[in-house]
């Protein structure tokens, strides 16, 4: 498989990896200031960028094919996972067991025996978000015309569901929503029929309006004790002030941030991000206006936008199908994942949690992504124009030396 392979640096999608190196010095500078004098959480973004980026490249050389060959082992390990995080405990298995933070259980520990701050945690969440792509991708593939039949359509939808269900159960709502709109995405991208997608769109209108209202009462079971009134927080804030406490604060951090940041001019008052809880986590973007103002955060989201524009341009070069579906699903979960990240800190939607990719500190977020986008570039690597040459120097190939050597 590795034989037929031939790169050429002039397909290595370099600005992609500008973007990331950009993003991820960003990150560097806030987390120094954002940390307390006895933590290391500097230390660890940095180790975990530079060994991020060495990821990211070997996975770009990696045919995404490979990926795909094996895409049904990789779902069952992601399945189990997430299972194994959910309900297999301390001291079930003594050095591999769930984990919870914050009534949370999300992560799996390694070692530590059951100790906070031990052992090396992981969240199958995030590597759920490259899983799904894969699988739903190499599957709309192989199901070709038949995934416009109910059964194949069904099939999809049932299957790329279930890690989906798991992550929601965790619970995890901010990923679920993030993977279910991505899902989506690639159901329709795929080629779903208008006679799925019609009376689809009929029938969520009346749901949506009905679940709107049902989340809202007393009595509702879909959303856990405290997703509830962060979910209610956003429509009645004035009711739920604890829920709106890191949102409120997030918002005194932009407003003081400025038009160009208090890093920017010298500002060395005091930091309002002092008062916004996990800020170097899912808050972060609060501490990009507070530094470097609302033209940094313009600069951020424009890095973003290009980003996802490249991995588009990237999706419409692809060789094939597969690398079409699987460039489209990335671009599109990295977009949506940061507008639901800045959603959040601009109080635009309910505080859920789901970090701002390769910027939040978190080892297991920013290496799923250096992952995610090495896959992209690799798609990169193979698109049109390579295949075009690869025909043109095997046809030249079965001329010179014969059919049967070739």
């Amino acid at each position: 498989m590795f034989r037929k392979l031939r790169y050429h640096v002039n397909n290595y999608k370099f600005s992609l990896v500008s973007i990331v190196i950009i993003l991820g010095t960003i990150s560097l500078v806030l987390i120094q200031k954002l940390q307390d004098s006895d933590e290391n959480q500097f230390e660890r973004q940095l180790y975990g960028l530079l060994f991020g980026f060495f990821v990211m490249f070997v996975v770009s050389l990696i045919d995404y094919h490979i990926f795909a060959k094996f895409y049904i082992l990789i779902y069952i390990g992601n399945i189990g996972m997430m299972l194994l995080c959910k309900y297999i405990s301390y001291p079930t298995i003594p050095f591999i067991y769930g984990w919870s933070h914050f009534e949370a259980r999300r992560w799996i520990k390694i070692g530590g025996h059951g100790q906070p701050g031990r052992g090396f945690e992981f969240m199958p969440s995030e590597i759920s978000k490259l899983v799904v792509i894969i699988f739903v991708a190499t599957l709309l593939v192989k199901l070709g015309d038949r995934f416009h039949r109910f059964w194949g359509f069904m099939l999809v939808f049932v299957l790329g569901m279930i890690p989906i269900y798991l992550i929601f159960d965790q619970p995890d709502l901010s990923t679920s929503i993030v993977l279910v709109a991505t899902f989506a995405f690639m159901l329709f991208i795929g080629g779903v029929s208008y006679k799925v997608v019609i009376p689809t769109v009929i029938a969520a209108v009346p749901i949506s309006s009905f679940l709107f209202w049902y989340i809202q009462q007393p009595f509702q079971k879909i959303l856990n004790k405290y997703q509830a009134p962060r979910i209610l927080s956003i429509l009645h804030p004035e009711d739920y002030p604890d829920e709106m406490y890191q949102q409120n604060q997030a918002a005194a951090a932009i407003e003081s941030g400025g038009m160009f940041g208090k890093m920017v001019i010298g500002d060395t008052s005091h930091r309002m991000t002092n008062y916004v809880p996990v800020v170097e986590s899912d808050f972060i973007f609060c501490a990009i206006a507070e530094e470097f103002g609302f033209f940094g955060c313009l600069i951020t989201i424009f890095l973003f936008m290009l980003l996802t524009f490249i991995g588009f341009r990237v999706a419409m070069n692809a060789k094939d199908r597969l690398g079409y579906l699987i460039a489209s699903g990335i671009s599109v979960m990295l977009c949506l994942q940061t507008i639901v990240n800045i959603g959040v800190v601009v109080s635009l939607l309910p505080d859920t949690g789901i970090p701002l990719p390769f910027v939040s500190s978190g080892l297991s977020s920013l290496l799923i992504s250096m992952m995610t986008m090495g896959v992209l570039l690799n798609v990169g690597l193979q698109n049109k124009s390579t295949l075009l040459e690869k025909e043109r120097y095997d046809m030249d190939l079965k001329e010179l030396l014969g059919d049967k050597l070739v």
